[in-house]
């Protein structure tokens, strides 16, 4: 008897010692690793918004490439993509082709924007500018398997082809589009009911936007990007002449409407709205920038604490050198200090904003030998890896004036120094998008012939 005591202590006592072991792994697990090069649960989506039903030069499909991160992050010149042709998956879903597929974010669960442990996903959503279409794609199957065309709007309240951007709410009940309008006009919200589990997605509602015209000082409204407070209660709209809204976002069956609750006019936010990410603390960061023909470009923090409570303070300003700012994201440092690094699409160059004290404390070119123009634009990042993608030579949206025959189109890898004060990054860093099997007539004579890809949206999926 007191032998099998014994053993059974000591089984108890290994069991004990695994499950300890297993914690601490979890612990480090790569989720929740400070560096990128050990991560392995999460991938890198990148779209590239080219045409490819008829050839690149037509103006319906496009692509998405699919790397592991860790691939990706340790050589990123040698990782193998998975690609997704956007055509052959609306096919097989019974959806329209796309134009200009253009955003691609992802249903993160976590309220924490920093913290991935639990922000694993289970959908990307696709916004396509050109023809009016979100699409749901499964991250596992890699398949659409829900697309919604917002064009006329719910019940007839207006929409254009114009899907710029679509978001998840934190909570996985709805998702928001922002429809940009068609040119000279006003744009529109629309609200589409999710259930992810079965892959149900409802058009429930659309606000119109032009009634906030005159507020924002600007002759039309037009949105452009948006997020959620982490409460999925209120979305904060950036919009193309400046200025932004404070959306009440209502009921996800659209019982209870949209409503705007707060406008910042144009010159308390000057610049063409762009990028908005949840910060900690309840603040919301937000872009503004002078697009392709130059002027001023603008971080701003918003406090968002005490939107329930219609408290809506002005927002800190904080003003960028380069031209044309566009992604943004958070980094912490050593010390666990928070900054923002953002890249300006048209000078090539890359920030560093301290967030304690609101300052640009850095300033680093992207410019090198192998990338000799490489037109940094949406960007995302796992602990201390920044994925950027990089533009094409022939934009077809936003910049699409700035032709050149140095564009590298794919994404960047960059590594962000431990104090978010600069980065690295080397031809290895580089994962090309260019598909010689697809090329466009390219000069001023069209003789020559160039890769018809053109990179856009970016997203890190955790899984």
């Amino acid at each position: 008897m007191k032998i099998r005591l014994f053993f059974g202590l000591i089984l108890i006592l290994v069991l004990v010692t695994a499950v300890a072991c297993q914690d601490a792994q979890d612990e480090l697990s790569p989720t929740t690793s400070s560096s990128a090069n050990s991560q392995s649960y999460f991938e890198v989506w990148a779209v590239d918004q080219s045409g490819t039903s008829d050839g690149p030069s037509a103006d319906s499909g496009g692509l998405i490439y699919i790397w592991d991160g860790a691939a990706i992050s340790e050589n990123a010149s040698e990782a193998t993509p998975e690609i997704i042709d956007l055509v052959e998956a609306a096919s097989k879903a019974g959806c329209d082709a796309p134009k200009k597929p253009h955003m691609a974010l992802a249903n993160h669960t976590s309220n924490n924007p920093l913290d991935f442990r639990f922000s694993r996903a289970s959908h990307v959503i696709l916004a396509n500018v050109g023809s009016g279409d979100t699409f749901f794609i499964d991250v596992d199957s890699r398949s659409i398997v829900g697309c919604v065309n917002t064009v006329g709007g719910f019940n007839g309240a207006g929409g254009t082809g114009n899907t710029h951007a679509a978001t998840a709410s934190p909570d996985s009940s709805m998702v928001i589009v922002a429809n940009i309008g068609a040119k000279g006009e006003s744009g529109f919200l629309h609200k589409i009911q999710t259930d992810y589990n079965s892959n149900n997605y409802t058009f429930v509602e659309t606000l119109s936007l032009n009634q906030f015209s005159d507020a924002l000082g600007t002759s039309v409204a037009r949105p452009i990007c948006h997020d959620f407070t982490a409460d999925s209660k209120f979305a904060y709209l950036t919009m193309a002449g400046g200025g932004l809204l404070v959306v009440d976002v209502g009921s996800d069956d659209g019982t209870t409407p949209m409503n705007v609750v707060k406008v910042y006019d144009k010159d308390t936010v000057p610049g063409i709205g762009c990028g908005v990410a949840r910060l900690p603390n309840d603040k919301i960061m937000t872009n503004g920038e002078s697009g392709a023909k130059g002027g001023d470009d603008f971080l701003y923090t918003f406090d968002a604490s005490k939107a329930e409570d219609g408290v809506f303070p002005d927002p800190v300003q904080i003003e960028l050198p380069g031209e044309d700012t566009h992604g943004a994201v958070a980094c912490t440092d050593q010390d666990g200090n928070l900054f923002a690094v953002t890249s300006m699409r048209v000078s090539n160059d890359v920030n560093f904003i301290d967030l304690q004290t609101n300052e640009v404390v850095a300033t680093q070119s992207m410019a090198a030998t192998f990338s000799p123009d490489p037109k940094p634009d949406v960007a995302d990042i796992v602990g201390k890896k920044m994925f950027i993608a990089l533009r094409g030579h022939k934009p077809l949206t936003a910049i699409g004036s700035l032709e050149s025959a140095d564009r590298t189109p794919g994404v960047a890898v960059l590594t962000i120094s431990d104090n978010c004060k600069s980065f690295s990054w080397e031809a290895k860093d580089l994962a090309s998008m260019t598909d010689a099997d697809r090329t466009i007539p390219f000069g001023l004579t069209g003789s020559s012939v160039i890769t018809a890809a053109d990179p856009h949206g970016l997203e890190v999926v955790f899984r």
